[in-house]
């Protein structure tokens, strides 16, 4: 019996951006008192601030949402410098354009 295998390795990356500070006061229609009710406001709002075609703000404000939704992403974290999570898979080649599963269907797989 012939069959094709592959290993597999799964890793997870962590990244951020640059930390921005943000003002409350800066949002007159912000009505909560606390750092988390604030975090659940820029969050329910940021694509609408940030995309939007007016801008709500001060440059310095309005600079710091778009860095924010924008900003450049660097790692600092990753799990294959610890672990990794993977398969030991049997199955056969497919045509290139199935890029999503690696131009592999995977028929039985082994966790490792």
């Amino acid at each position: 019996m012939k069959s094709q295998f592959r290993k597999t390795e799964y890793y997870y990356s962590h990244n951020a951006n640059q930390p921005v500070e943000l003002d409350s006061t800066k949002f007159p229609d912000f009505k909560g008192e606390t750092e988390e009710e604030f975090l659940q406001y820029v969050f329910d709002n940021l694509d609408e601030w940030v995309d939007g075609d007016d801008s709500l703000f001060d440059d310095e404000t309005q600079d710091a949402l778009y860095e924010l939704q924008n900003g450049d992403m660097e790692e600092y974290w990753a799990s294959y410098r610890n672990y990794f999570e993977g398969d030991l898979q049997v199955g056969k080649h497919t045509p290139d354009d199935n890029y999503k599963n690696g131009n592999f269907e995977v028929v039985h797989s082994i966790s490792i």
